[in-house]
């Protein structure tokens, strides 16, 4: 199939995952970034900032320039990745314009319903504009189909191979005892009971905004506040003996990229206790979950002190995660064979 990819391509961002996989799957696929929120001078990085969206001619700009492309060429899907600045008259606009109007598939790993996503006003209208919503969120099915979305569909976050896996000794950039335990990601202060818990004798944390954590004075030699990617994420994970893989609030998450990437890298995962967590993990056979602080604790304490049954977990979660069918190429096959079925369906 001739794909039209809309997203992302940069190193560090998640969408290259799915563009790479839709290439690996054998398509065509041209991909376009609309760099919506990159400014050209510093007037337009002020008025970004302070409305918190691309500016009006930006959006202008990016749909002519999917006009033109669809002019010129013939697609058999436009796939959006978590573009929310794609409006509804866009999308019908290159229907009505090409000569075999492609199905638009739209798919996000954010919870577009959470206050601090960026989207316009006429999101909703444009939700309804799309043959096929994509969510790693299983809650939001239910709301996208109140919206009007009828094909809405939850399709669980993943890992890549080629970059999730475990880093061995010779190739790693860290020497000596691996980490106790560690936690990569943004701060945030729910995060601060959770991460007390543990202990910080214990932790070694990587990520954005960790500076305005009140625990950062007292422990900056364990924190890295910055974010990793990709290869020096592998990398960490590999060399911990149990990482955390904490979800957000504020996103309403039940699982997320975490889930899988930690045991694809071969660490012990330590998570929040949940039933979609437990759909893809057995409890206490591939992954070991809490339900509360002194839960966490208490099942910390343990396993750094059995080293056995440490190894054996994080084994058994790393081979079901490999074996399962969780990568991004499998993600995106499930969205391509969905989308299939419906236009068989359409031309039969």
């Amino acid at each position: 199939m001739k794909i039209l990819f809309v997203g992302s391509t940069r190193g560090t961002a998640c969408s290259l995952h799915y563009f790479t996989s839709l290439v690996r799957l054998g398509h065509s696929v041209l991909p376009f970034d609309p760099e919506y929120f990159v400014a050209r001078n510093p007037i337009e990085r002020l008025m970004i900032r302070s409305r918190k969206a691309p500016t009006p001619a930006k959006v202008v700009q990016v749909g002519q320039s999917l006009m033109r492309l669809a002019r010129e060429n013939t697609f058999d899907i436009v796939f959006v990745m978590a573009e929310n600045f794609l409006g509804y008259q866009t999308i019908e606009e290159i229907r009505r314009i090409s000569r075999r109007p492609p199905l638009f598939l739209y798919h996000s790993h954010d919870n577009n319903f959470s206050e601090g996503i960026c989207k316009p006003k006429n999101f909703e209208e444009t939700i309804r504009s799309y043959d096929f919503m994509f969510t790693t969120k299983s809650q939001n099915v239910r709301r996208y189909q109140e919206l009007g979305q009828t094909q809405s569909h939850f399709i669980p976050s993943a890992y890549e191979p080629t970059v999730h896996h475990p880093i061995i000794e010779p190739y790693s950039q860290f020497s000596g005892e691996p980490f106790e335990v560690t936690f990569v990601g943004t701060y945030d202060k729910s995060r601060d009971e959770i991460l007390d818990a543990v202990g910080w004798e214990r932790l070694h944390i990587w990520g954005n905004g960790w500076k305005h954590s009140p625990n950062y004075p007292a422990h900056r030699e364990r924190i890295t506040p910055s974010a990793i990617y990709f290869y020096e994420f592998a990398d960490v994970i590999s060399h911990s003996q149990c990482a955390l893989g904490l979800l957000r609030a504020e996103a309403a998450d039940l699982h997320t990229q975490r889930t899988f990437e930690i045991p694809a890298c071969g660490a012990l995962q330590i998570a929040p206790r949940t039933e979609e967590i437990l759909s893809f993990f057995d409890e206490d056979k591939q992954i070991v979950c809490y339900g509360s602080l002194e839960e966490l604790r208490d099942k910390t304490e343990y396993f750094l002190n059995h080293s056995v049954q440490r190894r054996k977990i994080a084994q058994q979660g790393h081979e079901r995660c490999v074996l399962g069918k969780h990568t991004y190429v499998d993600r995106v096959s499930q969205m391509l064979a969905i989308a299939n079925e419906k236009k068989l369906a359409v031309a039969l």
